[in-house]
């Protein structure tokens, strides 16, 4: 006997059975282009944006996908777009965490 889904669950995709209709190849490509225009003077920040573009970049060792990559750093990379009050990226992290994380 199984059990209906609960109807908070039922209207949204089931990410884990299919990603059919979510681009979340897309959208982290579009939040990593938006995390990588950032521009601080602050050294942290600087630490992190080097260490994306150099994995994003890396031909040898480890090299991530940007989805991998900002699901690993997802709470940096919230507290950086909060830090830089960026509406439009930290909407698009929450959507990719919803969707495809």
């Amino acid at each position: 006997m199984s059990t209906p889904p609960s109807p908070c669950c039922a209207a949204q995709p089931d990410r884990y059975v299919s990603f059919k209709g979510i681009d979340c190849d897309g959208n982290a490509r579009r939040l990593m282009d938006i995390l990588l225009r950032l521009r601080s003077e602050d050294p942290d920040e600087q630490t992190l944006l080097k260490l994306f573009k150099e994995r994003r970049a890396a031909t040898t060792g480890v090299r991530c996908d940007d989805l991998l990559l900002l699901a690993s750093f997802v709470n940096p990379v919230r507290e950086l777009f909060e830090r830089h009050h960026d509406q439009e990226a930290l909407d698009l992290l929450e959507q990719l965490e919803e969707q495809c994380f």
